[in-house]
Order: C-alpha cells, then sequence, then structure tokens
C-alpha cells in the first residue's frame, strides 16, 4: 500500500473520533477514557495498585496517571491506600466503581458495538493483529505477543 501518509492520518483520525465519543457516552459517570482505562486495569488486577504500574501499562506519562487518579480520588472512584514504601502511591477501586461498574461495562459495549457494526470478525482480527504489529514496532517489542 502506497498510502502510507493517508493511513497514518486515518489512524489518528480514528483514535480522536473514537476517544471523544467514548468521552461524551462516559460524561454521565464523569468519567475520561483514560479515567476509565484506570479503572479496568484494577478491576483485572484485583488488587491496589502503583500509579507506576499504570503508567507502565497504559503505556504513559507517570504525571499523567497522576492528573487522572486525582480526579478518580476526588469523584469517589479510587482510594488511596497506605503503602510500604512511602515514596510509591497505591490505589484500590472504591465500593462506587464496583456500584457502577456493570452499568458503564453496558456503556463501553454499546460504544463498541457502533463503532464495529457492519465490520467482520475477521476484519477486526486482521486490524488488531496489524495495529499490534505496528506497536510493537514503535515499542520495540517486535516478536510479543498480546493477552
Amino acid at each position: 500500500m502506497s498510502h502510507r501518509k493517508e493511513l497514518v492520518h486515518h489512524f489518528f483520525q480514528v483514535a480522536r473520533t473514537m476517544t471523544n465519543n467514548l468521552n461524551q457516552r462516559m460524561a454521565e459517570f464523569k468519567l475520561t477514557h483514560a479515567q476509565l482505562a484506570i479503572i479496568e486495569f484494577l478491576l483485572k488486577k484485583e488488587d491496589s495498585s502503583s500509579l507506576v504500574d499504570i503508567a507502565k501499562y497504559l503505556n504513559v506519562e507517570k504525571s499523567t496517571v497522576t492528573r487522572a487518579v486525582n480526579q478518580l480520588i476526588k469523584n469517589n472512584y479510587v482510594l488511596q491506600v497506605p503503602s510500604n514504601d512511602s515514596r510509591e502511591r497505591r490505589i484500590v477501586l472504591s465500593k462506587t466503581s464496583y456500584e457502577i461498574q456493570s452499568t458503564v461495562q453496558q456503556t463501553k459495549d454499546d460504544f463498541e458495538n457502533t463503532a464495529f457494526n457492519n465490520i467482520s470478525d475477521e476484519e477486526l482480527d486482521v486490524t488488531f493483529q496489524t495495529l499490534l504489529k505496528i506497536l510493537n514496532k514503535l515499542n520495540g517489542d517486535e516478536h510479543k505477543q498480546h493477552d
């Protein structure tokens, strides 16, 4: 394909559009896509996590995670918990996060169903594998598999 520049442009357009659309849908919960990603990480982990671990998982700067976590604390979605290391900040999900989890998940599922409507599983799989290949190359992990 000789349309690499167009592909990069469209990739960023899709990413921005998806982010904006998801943010609009999550506004009723006072959540952004970044905050939702942190909540989903904590749900999967089922334990407290450090901000450094979250930043590594999301592949973002710790300062970005700190801002998102501060807002999550303000909105009572996460709680800060004591750590053995005074330099480390650890958080857990609050009761509020668990209470809204199914409604938030349904909203996210609706968003994904809208975004991927009329796109076959095969097309999604090829897209996923291609994007994963690009991500791994950019991160220097060309042989890494995604979970």
